[in-house]
């Protein structure tokens, strides 16, 4: 475990953060973009290659007693309108730590607001970082992240894995309230070298009681990883009654604060999107206001959570997953 470095330690002015919600929000509602009938859609990650856009999303079937994450891609040309590809990632029988779940997220995105969500190659390769374990159902623990690389991020056929997990559960190095699962990991090359390393792993993680915190992890070369710091960035469980989850983090940088989308849920309530922003990527002042996008239609009226934010010219793209009482569990749009 590497020591947080702080070149500067302080909260963002109440000002800064209504600043940055006004640049960020999106309340326009559009619905689905991807929804399919027999499975649960989820988690999408935006990039932009070769002058079209690209989505990765995974999947479960709603049997989830005999299923397991899959990830699948989808394109589009205006990030309103998406055509199926293909899957990326598929479960095996190969009996491997990452064989019957894969849930994979587009790594080393650009993160600098306004600029196109181009992925950035480690040392010419493109990369994904996964959920991953080797047990049916929803979420099973344990879970663990690996990694893949490939020379293209849309050829499924392309990917390399790497062989063992870069972070897991019952590593030696593990922080309190890790140590039970690894979820979504979000891993970018940061500009300001914050850290004092060039590569950054923003992820949750699952304790013992079965709540949900925010953790960084850092790197030299983007693929051997640290856990960074003695603590998670984003706690809102501790002190916090009845709070239950704060999961999958996305970070872009505006100027010199860095801005992460997360989503809360507390218990009995409606999973919601918000933010947090810092200027050292160790200490985060989370916004108090309005979320971002919430539970509004009938259509969503279990959840409204788990972010992909996207700046395309002067619009803002949230996608999000939107969950319903009929069961339904899909990929919607908001913009502003």
């Amino acid at each position: 475990m590497i020591p947080f470095v702080r070149k500067t330690q302080q909260t963002v002015a109440p000002a800064e953060m209504r600043e940055i919600y006004e640049k960020i929000k999106t309340p326009v509602k559009h619905g689905a973009v991807i929804k399919w009938d027999r499975f649960l859609t989820d988690s999408p990650s935006v990039f932009l290659y070769r002058g079209h856009f690209y989505m990765y999303f995974i999947a479960i079937s709603k049997d989830t007693s005999v299923s397991g994450y899959e990830t699948h891609l989808a394109k589009s040309d205006d990030l309103l309108h998406w055509e199926y590809v293909g899957p990326i990632f598929c479960r095996n029988n190969e009996n491997r730590w990452d064989s019957k779940q894969c849930a994979a997220y587009a790594a080393f995105p650009e993160i600098r607001w306004g600029m196109p969500p181009e992925l950035q190659p480690i040392n010419g390769s493109y990369m994904v970082s996964y959920l991953a374990g080797n047990s049916d159902g929803y979420e099973p623990d344990p879970l663990s992240m690996g990694l893949a690389q490939t020379a293209d991020p849309t050829d499924k056929n392309a990917f390399r894995r790497f062989p063992d997990p870069i972070l897991s559960p019952a590593d030696p190095d593990g922080r309190p309230f890790e140590e039970r699962t690894l979820y979504k990991s979000y891993l970018f090359r940061d500009p300001l070298l914050s850290t004092g390393h060039p590569y950054v792993n923003c992820y949750n993680a699952r304790s013992n009681q079965l709540t949900e915190r925010i953790f960084l992890a850092v790197s030299d070369d983007g693929i051997h990883w640290e856990r960074y710091g003695d603590r998670a960035v984003i706690d809102l469980i501790s002190g916090h009654a009845g709070e239950i989850i704060c999961g999958d983090p996305q970070i872009i940088l505006m100027g010199d604060t860095y801005v992460m989308f997360f989503f809360r849920w507390r218990e009995g309530g409606k999973a919601y999107n918000t933010f947090a922003a810092s200027k050292n990527l160790a200490d985060w002042t989370v916004w108090d206001g309005k979320p971002l996008v919430e539970s509004e239609h009938e259509w969503e009226n279990v959840h409204a959570h788990k972010s992909w934010f996207v700046r395309c010219g002067e619009k803002n793209y949230h996608f999000y997953c939107a969950v319903n009482s009929a069961q339904e569990r899909f990929i919607a749009l908001a913009t502003n």
